[in-house]
């Protein structure tokens, strides 16, 4: 039995790292967790709806994808566009800003929405919604203090082959959501 018994943040900055505390079987366990959201108590453990992941055709069919440089890991790794949600922002309103920001390009049609699923949840309490679009218009690259972005159009074979590089780096969501579409 897992009994929750409390939360304390540890640290400021924009991603806040808290550690949560639970009596498992009697025994007092702990876990870090790093998050964007507040949380003071059991309540927030729910996960609210923190980000969007875009998922890009253009209409002609070929896919956009981006390669990011991503601190974390050191590289540049392959994956759809994503970004926050905005305080009163809704899903589909931050894949559109989003979306032009990171790429100049503009949703032509919102194709749908799929479940809000869960990222790295070893280490995070993000809540992503996987937003399937049509896009248009011209694609720029986006550089700046904190992000090196570069969309590419490509089609399902290019993919494909990208999927088939050695040592190529590329996000859980994109990578599994493109081996279902592709069937890979």
């Amino acid at each position: 039995m897992r009994l929750f018994r409390g939360v304390r943040r540890v640290g400021d900055g924009f991603l806040k790292k808290y550690e949560l505390r639970y009596d498992v079987d009697g025994r007092e366990v702990g876990w870090e967790v790093i998050s964007l959201n507040d949380l003071k108590s059991e309540r927030d453990l729910a996960g609210a709806l923190t980000a969007v992941e875009i998922i890009p055709r253009f209409q002609d069919g070929d896919w956009l994808m981006c390669r990011e440089f991503r601190f974390a890991v050191n590289d540049f790794v392959w994956e759809f566009p994503t970004g926050m949600i905005e305080p009163g922002e809704t899903p589909q309103a931050a894949a559109e800003r989003e979306l032009r920001e990171e790429t100049g390009l503009e949703i032509a049609r919102i194709d749908g929405l799929l479940p809000p699923c869960c990222y790295s949840v070893g280490l995070t309490d993000e809540i992503i919604v996987p937003v399937k679009v049509t896009v248009r218009g011209d694609m720029r690259a986006c550089h700046d203090l904190y992000e090196e972005i570069q969309p590419h159009k490509m089609s399902a074979h290019q993919v494909r082959a990208l999927l088939d590089q050695p040592g190529m780096k590329m996000t859980e969501t994109a990578l599994m959501y493109l081996a279902g579409a592709l069937g890979v």
